[in-house]
């Protein structure tokens, strides 16, 4: 029931928590809530890291495989019981263990509580507990995690639309590496955003996000059309398990949740401006905030404490690669059939190729409104065989 930990995380972050157990820098338990195992799989991850370390042979070392998503089906009356003891309010770890009782099926606690959310029977929450008022560690390293969240606020006064705001920071330094303001909450609007920050920073070892429709996926492979771009470049996507757990992402929204609708409404900017103005303002701000607010909690700017870890060595972002697929990967995919003549006809436009009629090929829409047609998508093993294209060079 669970994914392979190669199928779900980078590579780089993996070997890069590896590193840092070996190093005496994280926890066994920190290492463990990072890659989502359990310890007895991660002891088996270190053992074999440590003897590729030992035979020079790190570069091209890889995760095996556990028990993961190849482990047998469960029995339909497995599943029957769980549909029905979740209904009656079970908790995760009491359904597990009645199914050992009953059935002679050992389960986690975890593959229940998965398993329920693809199913869409969780149990309706219970009231909160107080606070164990325990802080979740923060990162060392400039780019190890960067928090992600979405939220919808009426910006531009309570009786116009609401517009969704996109924010993004890093773990270590508290600098936010993007925010902009979207018509939409959908892939569009996220691959944008994604392909700015990466451009302007660097790719970092893992995204942390919410559960939010976007960035979940019932599919058998479990991973969303975002996600298919961030694993394609080996960064990992996190899901947070409650809105809590992004605490950091969640305080700054509130930030601009004070800020933007009175600086909106003193400039100006309403529902009708021109979005590419609106968002070189919150940048602006976002500029500011990082270079000459001081941050409580740090005692410094976030610009100040980000170049402070760079300076220090502690920086585990990648450079955007000079690879030919970026520009393929970070665009909206459309598969599509070659037509008579070789043409393909998407929009109410039609696109000249070389192709043969009846074939299928992917049409490839640009953020900036361009167009490329591809024999197929993107895959690290091919290059990319161009039909069409109608950006610049």
């Amino acid at each position: 029931m669970k994914e392979q930990i190669g199928s779900r995380l980078g590579l780089p972050h993996v070997q890069d928590v590896l590193k840092q157990v070996c190093e005496r820098t994280l926890s066994v338990e920190q290492a463990c809530a990072s890659l989502r195992v359990a310890k007895t799989r991660f002891y088996e991850l270190r053992s074999s890291y440590l003897k590729a370390r030992a035979t020079s042979k790190v570069e091209t070392w890889r995760p095996g495989v556990s028990g993961g998503n190849h482990a047998t089906p469960w029995d339909e009356r497995v599943m029957t019981f769980l549909r029905a003891a979740i209904h009656k309010g079970y908790n995760y770890a009491f359904a597990a263990s009645e199914v050992d009782r009953l059935f002679g099926v050992v389960l986690a606690r975890s593959q229940v509580r998965h398993w329920a959310i693809r199913e869409r029977i969780c149990p309706a929450p219970k009231p909160p507990r107080l606070p164990a008022h325990l802080r979740r560690w923060q990162r060392q390293a400039v780019g190890e995690l960067w928090q992600m969240d979405s939220t919808p606020e009426h910006w531009f006064g309570r009786q116009e639309p609401a517009y969704p705001l996109l924010d993004m920071l890093d773990d270590c330094s508290r600098l936010q590496v993007g925010c902009a303001l979207y018509r939409r909450e959908h892939v569009p609007a996220y691959l944008h955003f994604f392909h700015a920050a990466f451009m302007e920073y660097g790719l970092p070892l893992e995204i942390y996000v919410d559960q939010a429709g976007l960035f979940t996926s019932h599919k058998e492979d479990g991973v969303t059309r975002i996600g298919q771009r961030l694993k394609f470049y080996d960064v990992s996507f996190v899901v947070a398990n409650t809105p809590e757990a992004k605490g950091k992402v969640e305080r700054i929204h509130q930030v601009w949740q004070d800020r933007l609708p009175p600086y909106f409404a003193l400039n100006g900017l309403t529902p009708s401006s021109d979005l590419d103005d609106v968002n070189g303002h919150i940048h602006a701000l976002r500029e500011h905030r990082n270079r000459r607010e001081r941050h409580r909690e740090l005692g410094m700017t976030p610009q100040t404490a980000w170049d402070e870890a760079v300076a220090q060595g502690r920086n585990k972002l990648r450079p955007v690669p000079m690879d030919p697929w970026w520009n393929y990967v970070w665009s909206l995919w459309h598969p599509v059939t070659i037509a008579i003549g070789g043409r393909i006809h998407f929009a109410q436009e039609t696109f000249p190729t070389q192709g043969i009629p009846g074939t299928r090929a992917v049409l490839c829409e640009h953020l900036d409104g361009t167009f490329s047609i591809l024999k197929e998508r993107p895959d690290k093993q091919k290059l990319p065989v161009v039909l069409f294209t109608n950006r610049p060079r």
